[in-house]
């Protein structure tokens, strides 16, 4: 069977509760004495709880649920999320929505804690909240490993039992240079920008998008799960291509950009966040999703 380890979103569909915003506990505290309040306030919660899968959103989120779906098609899939909030969880679990990351930059970012220790504070932060066993899954098991480098690095200890335990049927993929353990080096499957050239989307989500590319052609053309076999398969893709580089885009002020949602919306049909980001970008400007969406919503309201 394979087990797929994607990460969660900042995107979800419902809100959370006060005392699961990571902004709101006191950024004086110790990183310990945090995770430790965190997990009491997961304890003492009464919100209403959703399965996992049910609560995420966005483009990353969904083309995570594809590559559930193709790989599906060959054999018994499971997905489970690298969590920020709740360690690892399986995708069918219950939880509550929240809000905490381990991208710094962020009100709701674990970064912002004091961390006296010599250890990372995001390997800290998982090794503290994550209850879930490496030991729990079946002895057949491969691992498809889809994360960002700010997860990868949080869970490393995690993923190192992982390693030991289960070895060459561990696939770790990465599309970018960033640095990583070097105990990982052996089990990476690498893209990069030039996927891009040939599957044209969001940078945001092109490793998602290029894991979900190779399960489809794993699975219709047979290709063993070897970690070789896979990257001379990518590679020989890659080298038909040039490097993809990025298009220069013009930085708006949040009232710039909340005009232009305006007209879009009111001369050019666009009816959601996703076309309205896609046009805005089609027009040579930037955005981040997130902040762009919340301005599509605020528009879309002032309008009704």
């Amino acid at each position: 069977m394979i087990n797929i380890i994607s990460s969660c979103t900042s995107s979800k569909k419902y809100l959370p509760s006060d005392l699961l915003k990571l902004a709101n506990i006191d950024d004086n505290l110790l990183l310990e004495d945090a995770s430790e309040l965190w997990i009491k306030n997961i304890n003492i919660n009464e919100s209403p709880q959703y399965k996992a899968s049910q609560l995420y959103k966005g483009g990353v989120w969904k083309v995570t649920l594809d590559i559930k779906d193709i790989l599906s098609t060959k054999l018994k899939t499971d997905l489970y999320i690298a969590s920020a909030g709740y360690g690892l969880i399986h995708s069918d679990k219950k939880i509550y929505s929240y809000d905490c990351t381990f991208s710094s930059g962020d009100s709701n970012s674990i970064s912002k804690f004091n961390n006296p220790q010599d250890d990372p504070s995001n390997i800290l932060w998982w090794d503290n909240i994550n209850t879930f066993a490496s030991d729990s899954f079946p002895l057949d098991s491969y691992f498809f490993i889809i994360l960002p480098h700010d997860y990868l690095v949080a869970s490393q200890n995690f993923i190192q039992e992982i390693i030991y335990r289960y070895d060459k049927k561990v696939f770790i993929f990465t599309a970018n240079q960033k640095p990583i353990p070097n105990f990982m080096e052996q089990h990476v499957i690498k893209f990069d920008s030039r996927f891009n050239s040939f599957q044209t989307g969001v940078m945001i989500n092109i490793l998602q998008r290029a894991v979900f590319w190779l399960s489809k052609e794993i699975v219709m053309k047979n290709i063993p799960l070897v970690h070789k076999d896979l990257q001379t398969h990518i590679d020989m893709k890659l080298t038909q291509y040039k490097a993809f580089t990025m298009p220069v885009r013009k930085q708006l002020t949040d009232e710039e950009i909340y005009k232009k949602i305006r007209l879009m919306i009111l001369y050019n049909n666009i009816s959601s966040a996703t076309q309205g980001l896609k046009y805005f970008r089609q027009l040579g400007f930037a955005c981040e999703q997130k902040r762009f969406g919340k301005l599509f919503s605020e528009v879309k309201s002032e309008l009704r």
